[in-house]
């Protein structure tokens, strides 16, 4: 076999060595174990309640420890006013709390996006009534807030290999002999 035969042997077997490593990686991160949903224990105030008198926070407790950086709760009044003041909390070891301020009477929708250190998430609108019950169906649900997460470290690797793979792939390409190159070997 010649030189540049033995060249892309190596070259086939790193990539397929590539793709292996790659498919292999890819199996570790399966969405299994991180696409699974976190039980929501309770929201404060509970969906539907009708109160006296406006809370101060909102409350959720959830079946896990909830990621503070990744987790969003907000508050909405009918006219869809956000209530939310200041950051969002850690309540215990399993609950997030999220400080508003409610001005008068009204339907509130809180809706939350919790996701949990072990990356399973959950994600809702509770509604309660503050003062005289008011017609649920009344408001439409208010949107929930644009956030977005960090880049997922493993994908962010497997992505620059992928990279890099391509490089290779290019470069071999680039540098394969002409034919007439190959006629005289």
């Amino acid at each position: 076999m010649s030189t540049t035969g033995r060249i892309y042997a190596g070259a086939a077997l790193t990539v397929a060595a590539l793709v292996a490593v790659l498919a292999v990686a890819g199996r570790i991160d399966s969405p299994s174990a991180t696409a699974s949903k976190v039980e929501v224990i309770s929201v404060e105030p509970a969906d539907g309640a009708v109160l006296a008198g406006a809370p101060t926070a909102v409350r959720i407790r959830v079946d896990g420890r909830p990621d503070v950086g990744r987790s969003h709760v907000s508050a909405y009044d009918a006219d869809r006013s956000l209530l939310n003041q200041g950051e969002l909390t850690a309540a215990g070891r399993d609950g997030l709390a999220q400080a508003v301020r409610v001005n008068g009477s009204g339907e509130v929708s809180v809706a939350y996006h919790v996701v949990t250190v072990d990356g399973r998430d959950a994600s809702g609108v509770a509604r309660f009534t503050v003062g005289a019950a008011g017609d649920p169906a009344a408001a439409p649900p208010p949107e929930p807030p644009a956030h977005a997460h960090g880049i997922d470290p493993v994908g962010a690797a497997l992505l620059a290999v992928d990279g890099l793979v391509l490089l290779a792939a290019l470069v071999l390409l680039m540098r394969r002999p002409s034919r007439s190159d190959r006629d005289r070997a």
